[in-house]
C-alpha cells in the first residue's frame, strides 16, 4: 500500500522546519477529524458501584491535536496539516465514559464537571497515541491507556486497580480520514481491554479503605 499523500505531508514538515520559505509552496489542505472509536458492549459481572471518570493525561507529544507520526528513519514528526478537532485526552476520557456506562459494571457513571460524589474514580494516562510509519508500506495505529481506579470513600485517594490497554489498528488507504479512523479504531479496542480488565470481585473496589 502506498502512502503518498501522507508522506509529502511528512516531506513537506520536515522542509519547513529545515528553513524552507513556506511562501515558495501551496499548503495541503487542512483536514481535522472527531476520535470516533467503535460502539462498546455489555460486559457480563456484577455491579462496582459508582463512578467518575475524571480528564485523562497524555505524555508528550500525544496530547497534541495534530496527528503524530513515528518515521522509518527513527524521527518523529507532528502532522502540521492534519489533525483532531480537540486534544486525544480529552476525546479518549469521553469515549471512556461511554465506555463504562454501556458496560453496566457500575450503578452510576459521570463525568467530572458534574459535582456528585461518587464510590470511585477513573483517571487515565495515554501513554501512546500515534501512527507507526517504520514499516511504510504497513503503517498501524498504536494506541495505549493506563487508567487508575481511586477510592473515592476517604480522602486518601487510594488506588485501588490500575487497568491497562493496548490497541493497534491498519491503515485503511494513504487519507488523513484513514488515520482518523486507525487511530479511533486502535482506541476503542484499548478502551475494550481496558473495562475487561475490570475485577469479577465487587469487594475489591467494595471493602476498602473501610
Amino acid at each position: 500500500m502506498r502512502m503518498k499523500p501522507l508522506i509529502l505531508s511528512l516531506a513537506l514538515s520536515a522542509s519547513l522546519l529545515g528553513g524552507c520559505n513556506m511562501f515558495d509552496r501551496n499548503a495541503p489542505t487542512a483536514s481535522n477529524y472527531l476520535l470516533a472509536p467503535p460502539a462498546q458492549a455489555k460486559v457480563e459481572g456484577p455491579l462496582l458501584g459508582t463512578i467518575v471518570v475524571r480528564p485523562a493525561s497524555a505524555i508528550r507529544p500525544y496530547d497534541n491535536k495534530g496527528f503524530v507520526y513515528k518515521l522509518a528513519n527513527g524521527q518523529w514528526r507532528v502532522d502540521g496539516y492534519n489533525g483532531f478537532l480537540a486534544g486525544p485526552p480529552d476525546m479518549i476520557a469521553d469515549a471512556l465514559m461511554r465506555a463504562c456506562e454501556v458496560s453496566g459494571r457500575f450503578n452510576v457513571v459521570t463525568g467530572s464537571g458534574l459535582a456528585t460524589q461518587t464510590d470511585l474514580a477513573a483517571e487515565t494516562l495515554v501513554e501512546e497515541f500515534f501512527v507507526d510509519f517504520t514499516d511504510v508500506s504497513r503503517p498501524v495505529a498504536l494506541v495505549r491507556l493506563r487508567t487508575y481506579v481511586i477510592n473515592r470513600r476517604t480522602g486518601r485517594s487510594e488506588v485501588l486497580a490500575m487497568l491497562i490497554g493496548s490497541g493497534s489498528a491498519p491503515l485503511a488507504n494513504d487519507s488523513p480520514g484513514a488515520v482518523a479512523d486507525a487511530l479511533s479504531a486502535a482506541t476503542g479496542i484499548a478502551i475494550a481491554q481496558v473495562i475487561a480488565a475490570l475485577p469479577a470481585d465487587p469487594a475489591v473496589f467494595a471493602g476498602a479503605g473501610g
